[in-house]
């Protein structure tokens, strides 16, 4: 057997020129089945994924009894705010001294029981609290004013 070391062009059964390689399996005797261009296709192919856009849903416009209702219930969070920093404000002035008795607080309950106490640094720790207390109200009320 001789070695072929460029491609030979011959002439197959079908119209096609041949390579070395193709006749060297051809005048051996051996067929050599080739799969064809659709055989040749991935059987599953796999695509990126596509971002899928959801569009807002249009805004519908509020009835003439709505929109008064929304400002009835604005006014009702405005005037509770209000309120909230009335007090809180009333709280901020109040004073307290060093000296462990210049204050008393006074708590009553609806059944009629009274507390009293001349304790500063436990009134101070009571005003503090309250201050925290209506600082969060505050901020709650002042989320829930939206248009």
């Amino acid at each position: 057997m001789t070695k072929i070391t460029a491609p030979v062009a011959k002439n197959g059964g079908n119209g096609k020129a041949h390579t070395a390689e193709e006749n060297a399996v051809v005048s051996a005797g051996i067929t050599v089945i080739t799969a064809t261009e659709e055989e040749r296709k991935p059987l599953l192919t796999i695509e990126p994924e596509k971002a899928i856009i959801v569009a807002p849903e249009p805004k519908k416009e509020m009835t003439m009894l709505e929109k008064i209702l929304k400002v009835e219930n604005l006014q009702l969070i405005v005037e509770k705010r209000a309120k909230l920093v009335q007090t809180r404000s009333e709280l901020e002035r109040f004073q307290i001294s060093s000296n462990d008795f210049n204050c008393s607080m006074r708590l009553n309950d609806s059944d009629g029981n009274v507390f009293t106490t001349n304790f500063t640094p436990g009134i101070k720790k009571v005003i503090d609290f309250l201050k925290l207390s209506f600082d969060a109200s505050i901020t709650d009320v002042e989320n829930k004013i939206t248009f």
